[in-house]
């Protein structure tokens, strides 16, 4: 299975709700997993964040940037390209920025994009079975996406029971030294 990633936003050093939920997401894909939360930013906010999820992942990769002071897409979606394997699922909360995000990384990693996921019904061989809704909300599509190449998915917040697990201790891994200098 591919390696799972959950990208985590967060605002004045508080994580974002959707951070256990992505991580429930990514055990519906596969139950053994633990996902690797990123978080992208600068400064005492960017720490904040990084320690916050210590309790919750086991590892955490930070990318620090005085350029990601303030959320811009287009560079975080640079900075993931550098650091992210080669066919892994990035899981990303639906909404704002996470639709400005998602797309067009999926096609920088040359991978599948799944928006606005409900329900995950699992894995057969190199298929995704998602739920996903259409037509406003009218219509429940069954879904089978190939992960095969890795995928991008965007997670409607609220879709899954967030989930914390055993606190472990969790450790933060500095990737931004992989990224380098970013410039918009």
């Amino acid at each position: 299975m591919a390696r799972i990633f959950t990208y985590m936003m967060h605002k004045g050093g508080a994580v974002d709700d959707t951070a256990f939920e992505l991580a429930a997401a990514a055990r519906r894909i596969d139950p053994t997993a633990l996902p690797t939360a990123i978080v992208t930013g600068w400064g005492a906010n960017l720490d904040a964040a990084c320690k916050a999820l210590q309790g919750s992942y086991a590892e955490t990769w930070k990318i620090a940037s005085e350029a990601l002071a303030y959320p811009n897409a287009e560079l975080i979606r640079k900075a993931l390209v550098k650091v992210l394997p080669s066919n892994s699922i990035v899981l990303v909360a639906h909404e704002h920025f996470g639709i400005d995000l998602a797309p067009g990384l999926s096609i920088k990693l040359n991978s599948a994009f799944v928006s606005d996921v409900l329900d995950i019904a699992g894995v057969e061989g190199t298929g995704l079975k998602v739920v996903r809704q259409e037509f406003g909300g009218q219509v429940s599509a069954h879904v089978r996406c190939d992960i095969s190449s890795g995928a991008v998915i965007t997670v409607r917040p609220g879709a899954f029971k967030p989930q914390e697990g055993a606190a472990t201790a969790g450790t933060v891994v500095d990737k931004s030294a992989d990224v380098g200098a970013l410039t918009a």
